[in-house]
């Protein structure tokens, strides 16, 4: 597990440079609260809240017990957070400034409490509340400014771990539930408070490493996407998935894995495998991974390494240099189709011209390493689902050559 040290909320609205600093000033002048200060035991012994300071005093004696929820009023000063899981790296300082301003202000009940967790250090680490502990002090850069918070004490014998588990899990679930929240940051806060389905993608991406949002120490890959991952998985199985990402870190082709690629790839190798299969057997050969270590890595280099050793041999070849492929050719235009279809095309069409340049034998009943006639089973049923204008143009993508830039 990477643990990561916890950062002072109110430090990162001070230290951005999003929002210049005369515009901070400008706000804190501007804006204050709506409505009243939340009381303090001081003010109200009935209906105040006591201060933060004051509980954690109490916890520190051990008179409290872990097992409660404790309402109080916290110095926004005080507030940190654990970017082991929490985006608070990445607040959005201009949604805050936005909300600030069409509101004319900070209203305390509107933010209801933040969640908090208190650990044996004593300090406080927000789980729900980044955004509302910012805006509380955007209105006055007061660092003494007081919020509500929900604060629950770990137990002084709980390990760091666990601690980043629990605080996770309370993330994890409010994170879930908000569509703004990046795939990263879902699977991040999913990953640390130990939901099964990022443990075992985790665990299954590990092997090729491969990490998803900095939760794998020392990896030598990331992906774009774990939404990808799982759909590749879904849709073309283990084999064929774990056959394109072996074969795309052994070749160390790049070091992000593009989600739609792989999705790609993945469907590629699982719909067309008995062709691929009988390629390999013929003639003795990994016809995939060649195919990916030509398009993807070498051939722009092995044109011009015959061009030089033809001009050193007195002879000028006419070869054209053509750029290497990268993962985004192959999903180019994804955006305007629905599915994936033409993305694999695209490999289908890389696989056949490099058979066809390495004169790779196959069975003699159709023209190309994988057949694409509107004759061929295989071919056919795959896109017989698709729309037909569409799919009266997915032969002729098959046939191109897929280009680059």
């Amino acid at each position: 597990m990477i643990i990561k040290e916890v950062v002072r909320i109110v430090d990162q609205y001070d230290n951005t440079d999003k929002i210049e600093d005369e515009v901070k000033q400008h706000i804190a002048e501007t804006y204050s609260l709506l409505g009243h200060e939340p009381m303090s035991i001081d003010e109200d012994p009935v209906k105040g809240l006591p201060y933060a300071e004051d509980v954690i005093a109490l916890y520190e004696k051990g008179d409290l017990t872990g097992e409660q929820t404790y309402y109080c009023l916290a110095r926004v000063k005080d507030l940190w957070a654990d970017p082991t899981y929490n985006r608070v790296l990445d607040i959005r300082f201009g949604n805050c400034k936005r909300y600030v301003e069409s509101r004319q202000g900070f209203a305390p009940k509107a933010a209801d409490s933040l969640s908090v967790f208190l650990r044996p250090s004593l300090k406080m680490v927000t789980t729900k509340g980044n955004h509302r502990a910012t805006m509380r002090y955007m209105c006055g850069l007061n660092p003494d400014a007081r919020i509500v918070v929900a604060l629950r004490p770990h137990s002084p014998s709980t390990s760091l771990e666990e601690m980043i588990r629990v605080e996770s899990e309370d993330h994890h679930y409010d994170a879930s539930m908000r569509s703004n929240q990046g795939g990263d940051d879902k699977f991040k806060s999913a990953y640390y408070s130990e939901q099964a389905w990022a443990l075992e993608l985790f665990s299954y991406l590990e092997v090729f490493r491969i990490g998803i949002a900095g939760t794998l120490e020392d990896a030598d890959f990331s992906t774009t996407s774990h939404k990808c991952v799982s759909t590749a998985l879904n849709l073309a199985h283990k084999d064929a998935t774990s056959k394109y990402l072996a074969t795309f870190t052994e070749l160390n082709i790049d070091p992000e894995v593009l989600g739609n690629t792989l999705v790609a790839g993945a469907i590629f190798l699982n719909v067309f495998r008995e062709f691929i299969e009988e390629i390999d057997r013929i003639n003795g050969v990994d016809s995939f991974r060649n195919m990916m270590d030509f398009f993807f890595l070498k051939r722009k280099e092995n044109a011009l390494k015959a061009i030089e050793l033809g001009r050193d041999a007195g002879i000028e070849m006419d070869i054209e240099v053509e750029d290497d492929v990268r993962q985004q050719d192959i999903v180019k235009g994804n955006g305007l189709f629905k599915g994936n279809e033409v993305a694999v095309c695209r490999f289908v069409s890389l696989y056949n011209k490099f058979c066809a340049q390495k004169n790779y034998k196959h069975n003699l009943t159709y023209n190309t390493a994988i057949p694409i006639s509107k004759n061929s089973e295989v071919f056919a049923a795959y896109v017989k689902e698709v729309d037909p204008i569409l799919r009266n143009n997915l032969e002729q993508v098959a046939k191109d050559p897929v280009a680059t830039g």
